[in-house]
């Protein structure tokens, strides 16, 4: 999903992906859900690529991950981009309707809840920008289920991130889709107004994927956010 930040940054930044469990070419999920053992093996990975030290483009899901690494090795995280965003842990409503999903991917696999997530991560006028959606589908069906619901089960129980807001140290970007309906725009704000110094972006026309939907934008906010933390360390 970051193929075109890549594009744009590679020629100036190492650039370096990971793909979550069960997504992609990434391995099976190992063990209990929970973002904290993931976040353990980014920084592994990070480690076996002499990373000492980079900064975190993360979206959705990916922020629950950023999370976690903040609480393991805060030092390490040179800057913070947000996307799509929350620090809240799950509500009852929310593991509710997670629970529901598990049980029609158990029954039926990714297709079950395919075109829906699709509708959902994008903004109404990128539904008939097929350039958008169908590469979107294609990530979507390289998830195994088994990936699938360890994700849904993770996001259902994880901590509540709120009290890193306040402390955090990291020059950060919050970037929010006006048209997110996984995130509001408006709790994202929130969100960023809570961190010290912290920038937040909306996105018109956008949902859940900014970096999606409008490239060209989002590469001019997060190159601009990259150079300004470099100055800043």
């Amino acid at each position: 999903m970051w193929d075109h930040q890549v594009a744009a940054l590679s020629g100036q930044l190492r650039c370096l992906r990971v793909d979550m469990w069960g997504c992609g070419s990434s391995p099976a999920p190992p063990g209990e859900p929970g973002f904290a053992s993931y976040a353990a093996a980014v920084l592994d990975a990070m480690d076996a690529r002499d990373a000492g030290s980079f900064a975190v483009v993360a979206c959705s899901m990916g922020a629950y991950v950023a999370w976690e690494l903040l609480r393991a090795a805060p030092a390490r995280v040179t800057s913070l981009t947000l996307v799509g965003a929350r620090a809240n842990a799950d509500t009852d409503e929310g593991r509710a309707v997670r629970a529901e999903m598990i049980q029609r991917v158990e029954r039926d696999g990714v297709e079950a809840i395919l075109e829906e997530y699709v509708s959902k991560l994008v903004s109404a006028k990128s539904h008939e920008e097929p350039h958008i959606t169908d590469p979107l589908r294609a990530r979507i069906r390289g998830w195994t289920p088994e990936g699938v619901i360890w994700a849904l089960r993770a996001i259902s129980f994880r901590p509540d991130s709120t009290e890193l807001l306040g402390v955090l140290r990291a020059p950060t970007l919050v970037v929010a889709g006006a048209e997110d309906v996984f995130m509001p725009a408006a709790g994202q704000e929130a969100m960023a107004q809570a961190i010290p110094g912290a920038r937040f972006e909306r996105f018109d026309g956008c949902g859940h994927l900014p970096n999606l939907e409008n490239p060209p934008a989002f590469n001019d906010q997060l190159l601009s956010h990259l150079a300004a933390a470099v100055q800043q360390t």
